[in-house]
């Protein structure tokens, strides 16, 4: 997929937060509690509401005004992740600090409702970003605040088909 805008960044991952929240809320403790063999229904949220504030705050670095910056409008360059992902196919290892430690599901939901609201703060910061700050991703290389944004997207979706799995989705 190739994004042409923040915007449309910030809508896909909220269409796969909105399908998450919908399949995972309101699992009884055994459902949240399968898993295929690795993490957890709830494990996996809880990897999930680890994450997304530690790249939130890696963002809003990327976004934050430098000295002599003249918060002038920045052009958005189109890019697609699709490469990256193919990349980095195949299972990738959390390192040990965003794995999960044992929150029950309602609680990784309400961390991951409270990461998305930081995350949605910063919106209007990426009017003025300078997408040549980048910071590396252990599997996509160098990315922009931009592209982190779109990672978190892609790590979403990818835990999404992951818990499908486990319930018998797919």
């Amino acid at each position: 997929m190739t994004y042409d805008s923040v915007d449309q960044v910030f809508a896909a991952n909220d269409a796969v937060r909105h399908q998450l929240v919908a399949r995972v809320d309101g699992l009884n403790e055994v459902r949240a509690n399968a898993n295929d063999g690795g993490w957890t229904v709830a494990q996996i949220v809880e990897h999930l509401s680890i994450a997304e504030p530690r790249i939130t705050k890696a963002i809003e670095g990327m976004l934050a005004p430098t000295e002599g910056d003249g918060r002038e409008r920045k052009p958005f360059v189109p890019f697609s992740l699709d490469e990256h992902a193919e990349q980095a196919r195949g299972k990738i290892e959390a390192p040990e600090f965003l794995r999960p430690t044992g929150l029950r599901l309602g609680e990784g939901l309400a961390r991951l409702k409270e990461s998305r609201a930081a995350l949605e703060a910063l919106r209007p910061s990426f009017e003025f970003a300078d997408y040549s700050r980048v910071l590396k991703h252990p599997a996509f290389g160098m990315l922009n605040a931009a592209q982190w944004l779109a990672f978190l997207g892609m790590h979403e979706q990818r835990h999404l088909r992951q818990i499908q799995r486990i319930l018998g989705e797919r």
